[in-house]
């Protein structure tokens, strides 16, 4: 006759810890696959009960959500095994247990129920597979023929995180006292809440400041270049849209590209320059500019006004951007 039984589940068994199910290895188990009774060997019974030890085999292993079952077929051939098949076929024994051999276990607290008192058995071969009057646990889980186990008792520090409630460990992660209730919970999550709102608004507004100081500084420098004669006029809208795309790249490209050519351009411009002041002598004209007028300043500390001379007042930026081309720079005084 077949009966199925629980074998095994994660609970907390009597002893103080339990055992994963996922972590049962029974494939070497099922090569010999026998059932005994109350885990009793046969050196372990008295001479007159000798030959009555193995009262079945297990044909099937199978797991049940966190549980693991096993299909036990009973030798109705051996009369001690007839007469426990039949105590099992009218109800008076329900409950199997296993012997396992333990191999790898965890003190971590996501693996520790309440109640627990030694380490969770992550790892184990099973050995044998018995029928018992009344199991370790609720499930009738034994680990070891006579209770003993080697694993480490868990730490009062371990404990306490056992036994915290997961409003206790909220409470604790916002900085408060783990004893605190639902509404003083509340009150700071709101807090944080309105504090994350906060600094996800100063940081777009910062964001959107650094992007108009970038489109600034991009759009004096392709004004530079235009000057310059590096960018035709109608290339300006492409040249802002690549800065766009890589403001750090265009920059160090542009930069170079107009300090290479100011050099180029150096000595002929300052001959320019020297030529319009003594001009400008001669016609009793004084057509010295404003130093913080000039388009070189002005690209160095003021692009934003620069952008808005050359919007609102185009002669003065012609004017101011003819005379940076000819070699009128700023001096710090």
């Amino acid at each position: 006759m077949v009966h199925d039984f629980i074998i095994s589940s994660e609970n907390v068994n009597e002893y103080g810890y339990r055992i994963l199910t996922d972590g049962i290895d029974y494939k070497q188990y099922m090569r010999n696959p026998v059932v005994l009774f109350m885990h009793e060997r046969e050196y372990d019974k008295p001479a007159k009960e000798k030959g009555s030890a193995v009262i079945g085999r297990c044909i099937k292993i199978y797991k049940d959500g966190t549980n693991l079952k096993a299909s036990i077929e009973f030798d109705m051939q051996d009369e001690f095994a007839k007469s426990i098949e039949g105590k099992v076929a009218r109800g008076f024994i329900r409950m199997a247990s296993i012997y396992a051999d333990p191999k790898e276990s965890s003190s971590e607290p996501e693996l520790i129920l309440q109640g627990q008192m030694y380490e969770t058995i992550t790892k184990c071969k099973l050995v044998e597979i018995s029928i018992v009057d009344i199991g370790g646990n609720d499930d009738a889980l034994k680990l070891s023929k006579n209770g003993k186990h080697n694993l480490k008792k868990l730490s009062l520090n371990t404990n306490k995180k056992i036994d915290m409630s997961k409003l206790g460990m909220i409470a604790l992660a916002l900085g408060i006292v783990a004893e605190s209730n639902e509404d003083t919970v509340l009150i700071e999550v709101n807090k944080l809440k309105l504090a994350k709102e906060k600094a996800d608004q100063e940081l777009k507004a910062v964001k959107l400041e650094l992007t108009n100081i970038k489109t600034a500084e991009a759009t004096s420098l392709i004004d530079r270049a235009i000057v310059l004669g590096l960018i035709p006029e109608s290339l300006k809208a492409s040249q802002i849209k690549a800065f766009d795309a890589d403001f750090d790249g265009q920059k160090v490209i542009l930069s170079k590209l107009i300090s290479d050519k100011e050099a180029e351009t150096g000595t002929n411009t300052d001959q320019s320059k020297i030529k319009e002041v003594v001009l400008a002598g001669k016609n009793g004209h004084n057509q010295e500019t404003d130093p913080k007028e000039t388009f070189d300043y002005l690209q160095k500390y003021d692009s934003v006004k620069l952008a808005k001379i050359r919007q609102d007042t185009p002669e003065k930026y012609e004017k101011i951007a003819k005379d940076y081309a000819n070699g009128v720079r700023y001096k710090e005084q």
